[in-house]
């Protein structure tokens, strides 16, 4: 079965010298420090032990070396705008550190299934887990907003404690979204092999061998699958070989 984490990082902001608030352009020299990884949170789906790792210096290479152990165990990564934000962060760190590449991992990311597949008040981890009802995404308690982030840069270890809390809170939120989305996802990563070794045939979304099933399920070019619906996560399937493969097979089997 497939090992999917789910992850969130947080990161500093770039800092440079500037002269307005908007289209800035900013030179070489104007630059004081660069973003890094400040910290992250992480689990693997269907556990309860969720890691948490904090950097609280400019040099991000240690922080950077765990998510690449974590990334190179994992056969699919859940993060929230991962795709655009936190997978090309964690990997363009690594790049500049000098790290070989984690092994393959295919990628879910709810921020950009909710722009495709639904259409929210807006596309926020926030937003999405208030209107599901599921696990609700914590708010700052002291340190409303970027004070946060610049209590951090100060070294203030309570500012820490709570990006701690703040962080860990987003993934358990992000398990609770995605569960909730995934049996309409339409182009999930098949976590399962096509059937058990008995032959059974197991739900390509969650793995599970609850399955039911209903009809079938036509392609342009007229073949036929059948179709069935899985009991456990609710999503739908079809399976590998269409109908014609299976009279071909079946009369192969029988000479």
């Amino acid at each position: 079965m497939s090992k999917i984490l789910i992850l969130d990082i947080e990161t500093a902001p770039n800092i440079a010298y500037v002269w307005g608030a908007w289209k800035q352009n900013i030179g070489k020299n104007q630059w004081v420090q660069k973003s890094h990884i400040m910290s992250f949170a992480a689990k693997w789906l269907g556990t309860d032990e969720i890691f948490y790792t904090e950097n609280r210096k400019s040099n991000d290479k240690k922080i950077v070396k765990d998510l690449f152990a974590l990334l190179d165990e994992a056969d699919v990564v859940v993060a929230h705008n991962g795709d655009r934000f936190d997978l090309p962060v964690i990997l363009g760190r690594g790049l500049v550190h000098g790290l070989t590449p984690p092994s393959p991992y295919h990628t879910v990311d709810t921020c950009r299934v909710a722009s495709r597949r639904f259409r929210f008040s807006n596309n926020s981890l926030a937003v999405i887990s208030e209107e599901l009802g599921v696990a609700a995404k914590g708010s700052h308690a002291k340190y409303p907003g970027f004070e946060l982030w610049l209590a951090c840069l100060r070294g203030e270890d309570e500012a820490w404690k709570e990006m701690e809390v703040y962080n860990i809170q987003d993934v358990d939120t992000l398990e609770a979204v995605y569960l909730a989305m995934r049996p309409y996802m339409n182009q999930h990563p098949n976590v399962a092999p096509e059937t058990t070794a008995e032959g059974k045939t197991l739900c390509p979304k969650c793995g599970s061998g609850n399955i039911q099933y209903r009809g079938y399920y036509y392609t342009k070019a007229g073949m036929c699958y059948r179709r069935f619906k899985c009991l456990d996560c609710g999503g739908w399937g079809r399976e590998r070989f269409s109908d014609k493969d299976r009279i071909v097979n079946s009369g192969r089997n029988a000479l």
